[in-house]
């Protein structure tokens, strides 16, 4: 396992040498990764080893600028005639709740769920969202172990193993094992 010492992009490389090493080694097919501008997708597209199939979870459009995708559109015909798949979709926590929010303030049960997550860093919420995202759209298999990453701002600093579900049958969510983590406790030790 690795403890960063500090969140953020910095961590990426390793993070993927992680993933990959982890997910060959324990026989793990499928990986989930952000990436909001393609930065992310192309270092993974580099390395991926032959039997991992990747799935990049971008930014929906209109995320940050209504009608913008903010994803690269080079690099989106990288993953084209590949096994790999990209996915740009409204975000689970993000949809019509997000709207409600920005409009008439308030919480709703998405933003809890949210909430919970970042107590162990917005990595794993980022992980988490992802993989349920690939799992609602089909992209990975709900009956196998996966590995999902997620950042904190940009890039990779979190990954875990995991078994996702359809967000309808939420109960059905496993964590497998921690593979990375920033850690405030790791950082006073250094």
């Amino acid at each position: 396992m690795l403890y960063f010492s500090e969140p953020g992009e910095h961590n990426t490389d390793a993070v993927l040498d992680l993933v990959f090493e982890t997910a060959v080694k324990e026989g793990i097919r499928h990986v989930v990764l952000p990436s909001t501008r393609g930065k992310v997708a192309t270092k993974a597209l580099e390395m991926v080893p032959e039997d991992i199939d990747l799935v990049i979870v971008t930014h929906s459009v209109g995320f940050r600028k209504s009608g913008v995708d903010e994803f690269d559109p080079e690099v989106r015909k990288l993953y084209e005639n590949t096994r790999h798949k990209i996915l740009t979709t409204t975000h689970l926590f993000r949809g019509l709740e997000g709207y409600f929010y920005k409009k008439f303030g308030g919480v709703y049960p998405p933003q809890f769920f949210a909430a919970a997550l970042r107590l162990f860093g917005e990595g794993t919420k980022v992980a988490v969202e992802i993989a349920l995202m690939a799992a609602d759209a089909g992209l990975i298999p709900i009956d196998q172990w996966v590995i999902s990453a997620g950042g904190t701002g940009k890039g990779l600093d979190t990954a875990y193993i995991l078994k996702a579900c359809n967000t309808r049958d939420l109960s059905e969510f496993r964590f497998g094992r921690l593979l990375a983590i920033p850690s405030e406790f790791y950082s006073r030790r250094s």
